[in-house]
């Protein structure tokens, strides 16, 4: 388990790391400098850890990343907490030389490079990702869940939380949320509850959510919004573009000098990442 855990662990950095070099570096003399929309300050700062399992079948295989969700007055910014401080840190810099000393210090990779923000535009979300060759997002309206109470109670951490039901994405969910923290938030695209999601989680524990830490700004946080070349699509369109990239993980590990064992374990790999959020995307 221990040596399939650190081949996939190899095969994503290395996955992650041609993303960025092809995206980055294929122009080249300078890095994209996309114009940045300040949309508020944060009010909120909520840290979730996501465990998943990327597999349906093998039930010991699961992956670990952090969170976080950006809260403001009005709208809300969601990523993997890797991909905020490498977007950050790639920002910073000025040319390839810089980012590939970057790269050598091994930074910690995100798994996934997709950013979801509520209510901008208004009552809508916006789901943005990059698929090769192309920056995607699509709109979703933000009132899609049907949540039931059940009235049950417990505590997690200092904090009461309320027990909610619902069907999303061909899941079913339990959602542990608190009144006493009054945005109606959580992770991923989960909202509409009187209160903070805390945890949520499907029935079946693919894909688990559980509160990190809760903050104040310190010091002023915006909400930004990358004005990226997007290709506008649909959420159906967007994930069959997902799938197709992860049916052509081998020709990524080739294009990065991967060797004939790492494109083996890509191949591997490709098949089996069957097990996404939303299983139902209608």
């Amino acid at each position: 388990m221990m040596n399939q855990k650190i081949q996939y662990h190899y095969i994503m950095r290395l996955l992650t790391i041609c993303i960025v070099l092809f995206y980055n570096l294929s122009s080249f003399a300078q890095l994209p400098d996309y114009p940045v929309n300040n949309l508020e300050p944060v009010k909120l700062t909520v840290t979730y850890s996501l465990q998943y399992q990327p597999d349906s079948l093998p039930p010991h295989f699961t992956r670990q990343e952090d969170q976080v969700l950006f809260i403001g007055d009005n709208v809300s910014m969601y990523l993997s907490h890797n991909a905020y401080v490498f977007e950050k840190k790639m920002r910073q810099l000025n040319n390839a030389a810089e980012l590939q000393e970057y790269l050598y210090t091994k930074p910690a990779m995100p798994h996934n490079l997709n950013r979801l923000y509520k209510n901008y535009p208004e009552r809508k979300m916006t789901f943005s990702d990059w698929v090769s060759p192309n920056n995607l997002k699509y709109d979703e309206d933000i009132n899609i869940f049907s949540w039931q109470l059940t009235g049950d109670t417990t505590s997690i951490k200092e904090y009461k939380a309320h027990k909610a039901t619902c069907n999303f994405g061909g899941r079913n969910w339990i959602a542990w949320f608190c009144p006493d923290i009054p945005y109606n938030n959580g992770p991923y695209k989960f909202n509409g509850l009187p209160g903070l999601i805390l945890n949520i989680r499907d029935t079946r524990n693919h894909y688990v959510f559980e509160l990190l830490s809760i903050e104040k700004p310190m010091e002023e946080i915006m909400i930004e919004y990358l004005e990226k070349d997007f290709i506008e699509t649909t959420k159906q369109d967007y994930f069959k573009a997902k799938d197709a990239f992860n049916a052509n993980l081998v020709s990524w590990a080739k294009e990065g000098g991967a060797g004939k064992e790492a494109q083996q374990n890509a191949a591997r790999i490709s098949i089996e990442k069957n097990n996404p959020i939303e299983l139902k995307r209608k």
